[in-house]
């Protein structure tokens, strides 16, 4: 039995849609016995709406880039969070950061988005409405992750290096395109990986991943049969050990071997 673990946004998911192909190749992938798995830096609520629109399949789910496992049932296997008082922190100094449009806290489950600076363009969560108040977010006590959306990928890089810079004792930060996001010190897509891999046990080699950002790296590097898209930033090609132009033909790849 073989995991095959691939990010979504810019590995799976193109622009707005899945390939019809990377569907089937999935499908023909479980039915051979294996198991699948999506790891994202998305909430539970926001890839699973994603899942059902695509008709996509899955044995687990990783969410908040490793801060969150979950089984084909939608049970939680493994649950992380964040300091309670670093989190807050991190949402009053967002509004400090001049190229902050918005941050989303992710509760584990569900998010809530709140506007830092509106006259920036939204790229990340434009149709993603505020439900909540900050103030009833920083009540509510319970914070697995926070998102920051950001003007442009190259500051998203910067705020995540400053960030680990100054807070990485307590969290860690990862570039995302248009986003930073943030989890607990010690979680990583690798440690999601790492959780199912035991859980399931399934053997190291056994276990094929696929990304194309920058908090894909982790997971990458951790595994010995990894892959990026050729869209991947160059980074994450060298993080990789090979290299495909899709997820099915990297599940072609996985089945032969």
């Amino acid at each position: 039995m073989k995991l095959l673990a691939t990010d979504y946004d810019g590995t799976l998911k193109f622009g707005d849609s899945v390939q019809e192909k990377d569907v089937k190749a999935i499908q023909e992938w479980r039915k051979a016995g294996n198991l699948f798995a999506i790891v994202t830096g998305r909430s539970k609520q926001s890839i699973t709406r994603e899942l059902e629109e695509n008709n996509i399949q899955v044995d687990y789910l990783v969410t908040n880039n490793g801060g969150m496992v979950f089984d084909d049932k939608g049970e939680i296997l493994l649950e992380t969070t964040l300091d309670n008082i670093m989190a807050i922190d991190l949402m009053y100094v967002s509004h400090e950061m001049p190229d902050v449009v918005s941050y989303t806290v992710n509760d584990g489950v569900n998010r809530h988005k709140v506007e830092v600076h509106p006259n920036l363009e939204e790229h990340r969560y434009a149709n993603l409405q505020p439900d909540w108040t900050e103030e009833e977010i920083m009540d509510s006590g319970r914070f697995a992750q926070i998102v920051y959306s950001c003007a442009t990928p190259e500051s998203t890089v910067e705020l995540a290096k400053n960030l680990n810079a100054h807070f990485g004792e307590i969290v860690t930060a990862f570039a995302n395109n248009f986003v930073v996001d943030i989890v607990p010190k010690g979680v990583d897509k690798a440690t999601g990986i790492d959780f199912i891999s035991a859980y399931a046990s399934v053997n190291d080699d056994d276990v094929y991943c696929i990304g194309d950002s920058h908090n894909d790296v982790p997971m990458l590097e951790a595994c010995e049969n990894s892959a990026a898209v050729s869209m991947a930033h160059t980074n994450v090609k060298e993080a990789a050990h090979y290299e495909y132009d899709s997820v099915a033909d990297y599940i072609v790849f996985a089945m032969g071997r």
